[in-house]
């Protein structure tokens, strides 16, 4: 949810995402902020980095990230939520719309990391606490 919660940011800091990811048991060979933070976004955000590089498909961007910095471990759960991702943006793609997943999932996110006990820290936008979601 961590990940989600950072990669949903209107400008995601690299050092946060790659952090979360970590935390989430994420690891890779050099670990590369810049590549781990790719990697998030490109299995629970967007692929749009990739077009934007030239890369024709979502496999060939993630082969391309991974000749940089190999994953070594990418932990059960993240699967799921990826492959979910991918779904949603595969669906958006054949509609011609550019889904980005976190935006619309912060919110769920930021509730999952309140319930477990972190709701003082956490703040819808700065303006309310979150438990007034």
């Amino acid at each position: 949810a961590r990940v989600v919660s950072s990669l949903g940011k209107r400008l995601p800091d690299a050092q946060e995402v790659a952090d979360a990811m970590r935390k989430f048991g994420f690891r890779s060979r050099d670990d590369n902020v810049e590549i781990i933070a790719k990697n998030a976004s490109l299995y629970f955000n967007s692929d749009i980095e990739g077009k934007r590089m030239g890369f024709a498909t979502p496999q060939k961007y993630l082969q391309y990230l991974n000749s940089k910095d190999p994953m070594l471990h990418v932990p059960d759960p993240a699967v799921f939520v990826a492959r979910t991702s991918f779904l949603f943006r595969g669906l958006g793609a054949l509609l011609q719309q550019q889904i980005h997943t976190s935006p619309h999932w912060r919110k769920h996110a930021i509730l999952a990391v309140a319930k477990n006990g972190k709701a003082h820290q956490l703040y819808n936008l700065g303006l309310t606490p979150i438990s007034n979601y």
